[in-house]
């Protein structure tokens, strides 16, 4: 019973720490907007405790390949009490005609693996990512690497 418990405490407290910290790193998924269905690939990166930056690439997805590739700069602010995310768009870094950035505000999973909420743009309704150690597929433009020596995004 006791080692239970122990694994139970040490579980939690797992948990607890992956929500603590920003949740820095490559994630990917889809988001729905008015051209639809839509890739996203977040490539999220800590500035402070409480800050945080992130690059925000679209591209098609096989239901909807006629999305173009375009990313854009975003800053904004995890509280790790209520694991909730807010991130607004910076600027453009690749621009396809007529997209508009958006902002994005949601909540990190308990376990620290999946992030949802809602995108703040025209027609815009859900998002929803999880963590992923694979670059996106197609490969994110130049202009969309956080990491100038290589992909990241």
């Amino acid at each position: 019973m006791r080692i239970l418990a122990e694994l139970t405490l040490a579980a939690a407290l797992a948990g607890s720490a992956a929500a603590a910290s920003p949740p820095v790193g490559l994630w990917q998924g889809s988001y729905d907007c008015a051209q639809g269905e839509t890739a996203l690939a977040l490539q999220i990166t800590a500035q402070g405790p409480s800050r945080i930056s992130a690059i925000f690439y679209f591209h098609a997805l096989a239901a909807n390949p006629h999305v173009p590739q375009g990313c854009f700069m975003m800053r904004g602010r995890y509280d790790a009490a209520t694991r909730r995310i807010t991130l607004n768009p910076a600027r453009w870094l690749a621009r396809p005609p007529f997209y508009v950035r958006v902002a994005l505000s949601g909540m990190v999973g308990r376990d620290g693996s999946t992030i949802a909420g809602h995108i703040a743009g025209p027609a815009c309704s859900a998002f929803a990512v999880t963590r992923s150690v694979a670059p996106p597929i197609p490969p994110a433009p130049a202009p969309c690497w956080m990491d100038r020596n290589g992909p990241t995004v």
